[in-house]
């Protein structure tokens, strides 16, 4: 059989069992810390994934809006352009138009004082052949009372 074991090895037995106890719950002690370190890096990374997907996916909305936006302006800006151009050529219709109405009224006011200018300078002619004739027949009434007046 086996020997009592000595006072001091019985001690030391304890000791030792003590020690690998308590280093036992040293041990369980860490490694819970361990997967709660684990555990909480685990939830950050998941934060982080999370927040990077947000500012992600808001960053696509801002782009979305923004060329949205551009489009919009684009299509605000042709049709801008558009009017303007249709306006122009309306305004040009209409001043060609104007310009061929007084173009045509400047042609009928030359005729008409053309008209006007040789109706006048007809009556001066037809006033002087009248004249003409009247100086002529006074002149042969004075013509002939000379010649009355002399004979007599």
């Amino acid at each position: 059989m086996s020997k009592p074991a000595p006072q001091h090895e019985q001690e030391a037995l304890t000791l030792a069992l003590a020690e690998v106890r308590d280093l036992q719950r040293t041990v369980v002690a860490l490694r819970s810390e361990l997967e709660g370190a684990q555990h909480d890096y685990q939830r950050r990374v998941q934060d982080a994934v999370a927040a990077t997907h947000n500012d992600l996916q808001q960053m696509r909305d801002t782009a979305t809006a923004l060329r949205d936006a551009l489009e919009l302006a684009r299509s605000e800006r042709e049709l801008a352009v558009t009017q303007a151009v249709a306006t122009g050529q309306a305004e040009i219709l209409q001043l060609r138009a104007t310009v061929s109405r007084l173009r045509e009224d400047l042609e009928n006011a030359h005729l008409e004082k053309g008209e006007s200018l040789q109706k006048a300078a007809s009556g001066h002619r037809d006033e002087l052949v009248q004249l003409h004739d009247t100086i002529r027949v006074l002149r042969g009434q004075l013509e002939e009372r000379a010649a009355a007046a002399s004979g007599s």
